[in-house]
């Protein structure tokens, strides 16, 4: 194996644009490449009625987070290899970077999170696969603020979500611009009807360093820095789903060009990471202890406790899991609050919603998947 590294400076991140910017890590991006044996030698032909691999090195973009996570532990036990591919894999800090290496033709394909709604509404993409419930992201705000008075009136399906329009009236936010973060806090005020809010644009980090200082009344959150604003006292005013009253996921992405010659490597690339899903979401010793691993090896800082929460909060998408999965349901309503934020152009929607495929993820995994779209799609 041939390993190499490359860190991206953080004035090059600062070019990237916020709409683009999802969830992922902090920290640093390392690339791996894989060398494994060819088409020719993986006993498989064009004739047998399984994908064959075309013997072409398959770019891999995954981000620091769980979804790399099983990247990372296939390749390690050699799921790639035993499906015949060639893998060359970069991890990604963040979204807004992956999505410039797909542009780019530098990544075949996208192990992508949240940003994927992006290229996606292009109508140039397809998403071929879900690989986790996205469970964990949440607003926290001040234990003294106003909104922590009144719970159970925000509605009769989130009964743990505080606030109301009174009490939630002139509140300042820290949010990262153009992503779920953003979303969860304009649904809020969507919902309760009242449009006297201010949202201040930071980066994860600064948002939750923001919330403990005082300097904003909120934060939108993602799972590591929510554990670390319960421990400091803060307190939730809401996750995602009750927020917002639909889940969310990790979207993987190709390119349609990439599609169209292809489709037998994004078949047998599925194929390996999910096989490595299926096993760490049925073996939590496993998970944490490969996920310690893995995050230690990328720069990101994860303690035990942490860890832990994840496991426990996050389920990633194993064979049995896939049964129950409302595919595609997630990315749509992403797309619908992005274009209300103008975020999106008028029809991205439903842009979206054409670009989903179920087929390459029903055969790498033999599991029948449910299509479920917002209502109108």
């Amino acid at each position: 194996m041939k390993n190499r590294k490359r860190i991206l400076s953080l004035a090059m991140a600062a070019l990237m644009t916020v709409s683009l910017c999802a969830c992922g890590g902090e920290k640093a991006e390392t690339s791996s490449e894989k060398e494994t044996e060819s088409a020719a030698s993986s006993g498989e032909t064009a004739d047998s009625g399984e994908p064959t691999p075309s013997g072409e090195t398959v770019n891999i973009a995954a981000l620091i987070n769980t979804d790399g996570l099983a990247v990372w532990y296939a390749d390690k036990m050699g799921y790639f290899d035993e499906v015949g591919l060639d893998t060359n894999i970069t991890y990604f800090v963040n979204g807004t970077l992956q999505n410039e290496a797909l542009s780019a033709g530098e990544a075949d394909i996208g192990f992508n999170g949240f940003a994927g709604v992006y290229p996606l509404a292009t109508g140039d993409y397809t998403m071929v696969a879900d690989c986790d419930d996205g469970k964990g992201l949440a607003v926290y705000v001040n234990p003294d603020c106003p909104v922590v008075d009144v719970q159970g009136e925000y509605g009769k399906d989130a009964p743990d979500v505080y606030g109301n329009a009174d009490t939630a009236a002139g509140l300042s936010f820290a949010v990262t611009l153009g992503t779920i973060q953003q979303i969860m806090v304009d649904s809020y005020y969507s919902n309760l009807e009242q449009d006297d809010y201010n949202l201040v644009s930071m980066d994860l980090a600064s948002c939750y360093n923001a919330l403990i200082s005082g300097e904003v009344d909120g934060a939108a959150l993602s799972m590591n820095y929510c554990a670390a604003a319960e421990a400091a006292g803060m307190v939730c005013l809401g996750t995602y789903e009750d927020i917002t009253g639909v889940g969310t996921g990790s979207t993987v992405i190709v390119p349609n060009t990439y599609l169209d010659s292809n489709r037998d490597d994004i078949v047998l690339t599925l194929k390996a990471v999910f096989k490595a899903l299926d096993e760490i979401q049925n073996d939590e010793d496993l998970e944490f202890e490969q996920g310690m691993e893995f995050f230690k090896e990328q720069g990101t800082e994860y303690t035990e406790d942490e860890m832990r929460t994840e496991i426990e909060v996050r389920d990633l998408y194993s064979y049995d899991k896939l049964k129950d999965l409302e595919y595609g349901n997630h990315v749509v309503f992403s797309a619908e609050e992005l274009t209300k934020l103008g975020l999106l152009e008028e029809g991205s929607a439903k842009t979206v919603a054409e670009s989903i495929n179920k087929d390459l993820l029903e055969e790498a995994t033999g599991v029948s998947i449910t299509v479920k779209l917002p209502e109108g799609y």
